[in-house]
C-alpha cells in the first residue's frame, strides 16, 4: 500500500479507537466484525494462486467504519477503506479505493429536509493506468422525495461522471427487480457483494440525467425511468402493472424506449405465490436485427420456481431461447439446520453441465467457520475457507 494510504488507515483506526472508548464509556452501543476469506485457483495444470480478503468493521452510534483489504501470492492488491457517520438529518460518507496504487476518492454528503433527500457527491478517480496515471474529477446530485399517496420522485445529474444508476442500487426498473427476486436470489447466491460505482470520465461537463417517477397505491404498479445525456434524450424505461394481496399476485409489463423513439424490448411478468411455493415467469420481446414488419420478436422465456419450508429453500430457473429451445437451467438448494448450514446452485446449458457451487459453514458462539467450492467440466475452479466473526 501507498505511504499515504498506510496512514489514512492508521488516522482512522486511531479515531476509531478513541472515539469507541469514549463511545462505550457513556453506554453508546458498540459493535464490530472481522471477516476473513481465502481462495485457492488453479491455474492451468501446473500453477496456483492464493488470495485473501481481510474484511475489518466497526460501528458506534452514529459512525462506521469499514475496510477490505485483498492479498495474492504476488503482494498488496487492493484496499478499499469506507467511512460514514450519521448526525441525523445529515450524513456524511468517503471512500477511498488502491487497486493498488490510488484509484478513487467518493465524498458524499446526504441531507434529508421534511422529507426531501438532498445528495452531493464529489469524485475523483484515476481513469489512466498505472503506469500513466489520469486523474479527473466528476460530480453527481441527487434529489429524492416521496409524497404520502405513495409517488416518489428521484432525480440524478452527472457531471463528468455516467453510470449514475449505480448510485441507486444499479437499478434500472425498480418493480422489476422486486418480481425477480428469485433470479436475482440465484445470480448473488455465490457471487460475492459488488461496490457500485458510477464512471468518472475526462472533463468535468455535463454527462448524464436520470429522473425516475414510482408510484405505488391501491396495487398499481407504474415507473418511469428517463436517461439524458449531453445530445438529449437517450432511454427511457416504463413499468405497469397490477398487485393483488390474496393471494400475492403481480402483473408488469416493461416497455424499453430507445434514443430513436422506438420501442427496443418489451419484457411481461407474472409473479405468483402460494403459500410456499413461489412461481416467476418472464417473457422478452426485442426489436429484430433486421428490418421487419412486426417491431418487435419473442425473445426468450425464463420460468423460476422457487420453495421455502422449515429452513429448506430450494429455486429453480429454466430460460428459453428465441426458438423456445432450451439455454439454461439453474438450480440451488439450501438447507440451515443450526448450527450447520449448507448450499449448492448447479448450472446447465444446451451442451450440457456447466459449472457447480457448494459451501457449508457451521457458527460456533459468534464465529461463522466456512468452506466454498466451485467446479466446472474440467475439475475444480477454486476453493475458499474462513470465517466471520461479529461483536
Amino acid at each position: 500500500m501507498p505511504r499515504t494510504g498506510r496512514w489514512v488507515v492508521v488516522f482512522l483506526v486511531v479515531g476509531v479507537l478513541a472515539g469507541g472508548s469514549v463511545a462505550l464509556a457513556e453506554g453508546v452501543a458498540f459493535s464490530g466484525g472481522v471477516d476473513l476469506v481465502t481462495t485457492f485457483t488453479p491455474i492451468l495444470l501446473l500453477s496456483y494462486d492464493i488470495s485473501s480478503e481481510l474484511t475489518l468493521s466497526l460501528s458506534l452510534t452514529g459512525f462506521t467504519f469499514e475496510t477490505k483489504t485483498g492479498f495474492s501470492l504476488a503482494g498488496f492488491q487492493s484496499e478499499r477503506i469506507e467511512v460514514g457517520f450519521d448526525l441525523g438529518a445529515v450524513e456524511i460518507g468517503e471512500e477511498v479505493l488502491f487497486n493498488p496504487a490510488f484509484s478513487w476518492n467518493e465524498l458524499s454528503v446526504d441531507v434529508d429536509i421534511l422529507g426531501v433527500l438532498l445528495g452531493l457527491d464529489l469524485l475523483l478517480a484515476n481513469i489512466g493506468t498505472p503506469q500513466t496515471p489520469d486523474f479527473s474529477v466528476g460530480i453527481v446530485l441527487q434529489l429524492e422525495s416521496t409524497i404520502t399517496c405513495g409517488l416518489t420522485l428521484t432525480t440524478l445529474t452527472g457531471f463528468g461522471a455516467v453510470d449514475l444508476v449505480n448510485l441507486i442500487g444499479g437499478i434500472e426498473a425498480p418493480f422489476s427487480n422486486q418480481v425477480l427476486a428469485l433470479t436475482l436470489h440465484l445470480d448473488q447466491l455465490f457471487a460475492p457483494p459488488e461496490a457500485l460505482n458510477v464512471t468518472v470520465v475526462p472533463g468535468i461537463y455535463f454527462e448524464e440525467e436520470v429522473l425516475r417517477l414510482q408510484l405505488e397505491a391501491l396495487g398499481i404498479l407504474l415507473s418511469t425511468s428517463t436517461w439524458f445525456d449531453w445530445t438529449g434524450f437517450s432511454q427511457e424505461i416504463l413499468e405497469f402493472g397490477y398487485h393483488f394481496d390474496e393471494p400475492p399476485l403481480a402483473l408488469l409489463s416493461v416497455l424499453t424506449v430507445d434514443s430513436d423513439l422506438a420501442v427496443s424490448e418489451l419484457d411481461l411478468f407474472l409473479d405468483l405465490q402460494i403459500g410456499i411455493v413461489r412461481f416467476t415467469s418472464e417473457t422478452f420481446f426485442s426489436e429484430p436485427s433486421v428490418p421487419l414488419p412486426i417491431p418487435l420478436l419473442f425473445s426468450g422465456q425464463d420460468f423460476a420456481l422457487g420453495i421455502a419450508w422449515e429452513g429448506i429453500g430450494l429455486v429453480s430457473e429454466i430460460e428459453f431461447d428465441d426458438l423456445f429451445l432450451f439455454e439454461r437451467e439453474r438450480f440451488s438448494i439450501e438447507v440451515v439446520i443450526d448450527p450447520v448450514s449448507v448450499a449448492s446452485l448447479t448450472e446447465f446449458d444446451a451442451t450440457g453441465f456447466v459449472g457447480e457451487w457448494i459451501r457449508a459453514g457451521v457458527q460456533v458462539g459468534g464465529v461463522v467457520l466456512f468452506t466454498e467450492a466451485a467446479f466446472d467440466v474440467g475439475g475444480v475452479t477454486s476453493v475458499s475457507f474462513g470465517f466471520e466473526l461479529r461483536f
